[in-house]
């Protein structure tokens, strides 16, 4: 294992104001070669000028964090690779737990910031979220080809889900030109009611499989 330890000299000023105090922190940052890497520093405790104590964020790792950024962003790479989370986890020798809640941070973060008022051509399907009759409905911008938001279920109700949440991240459902889905009773009805101005394409698989 290898240990790196960052300081600080005495008397050093930071931006937020004069330091107060330092805690212990400690990151763990990608490995080099076989060995794992951890860094280690005293993070300075400043008063402001509102007589608050405020912990100096080090530019190295998120707040609350056990990992350096780098360490998350290759982390991310190798989920978003479509690997999975415990064979992630074993690559970056971490429990799994500890690398779904990094997951689940970053795709909140993006989440909240994602903006969809640009959309006008929506594709809508569902797929088998496991085993068993389990599934999930997504929607998806089908020319930026990118995922706007994915629902349980496969019901007429999924689709009026899909086009709130459409609302709250700025598409209006007017806005919405053309649909494309398969030729579920439930889909069809959940359009009809809720994209009035769109139109509807019954994607080429599903048509295809009915043929056949």
């Amino acid at each position: 294992q290898i240990d790196i330890y960052i300081d600080f000299e005495r008397g050093f000023k930071f931006a937020g104001g004069k330091t107060h105090d330092t805690v212990e922190r400690s990151w763990q940052h990608l490995n080099f070669f076989q060995h794992r890497c951890f860094l280690h520093a005293r993070v300075p405790r400043v008063k402001t000028a509102e007589g608050r104590t405020e912990t100096v964020r080090v530019p190295w790792a998120r707040p609350g964090s056990g990992f350096t950024l780098m360490f998350e962003a290759y982390s991310m790479l190798l989920i978003e690779s479509e690997m999975p989370v415990s064979k992630a986890a074993d690559i970056m020798d971490v429990y799994p737990q500890r690398l779904w809640n990094l997951f689940s941070h970053w795709i909140e973060k993006a989440h909240k910031a994602a903006d969809h008022s640009g959309v006008e051509l929506l594709g809508i399907d569902e797929t088998s979220s496991k085993k068993g009759h389990s599934y999930v409905t997504v929607a998806v911008d089908m020319e930026d080809r990118k995922v706007l938001y994915a629902v349980p279920g496969k019901g007429a109700e999924t689709i009026d889900k899909i086009a709130e949440h459409l609302e709250n991240k700025g598409c209006k459902r007017e806005q919405i030109k053309k649909t494309c889905i398969d030729m579920s009773p439930a889909f069809i009805s959940g359009i009809l009611h809720n994209f009035k101005s769109a139109s509807v394409t019954f994607d080429r698989f599903h048509v295809v499989k009915f043929i056949n």
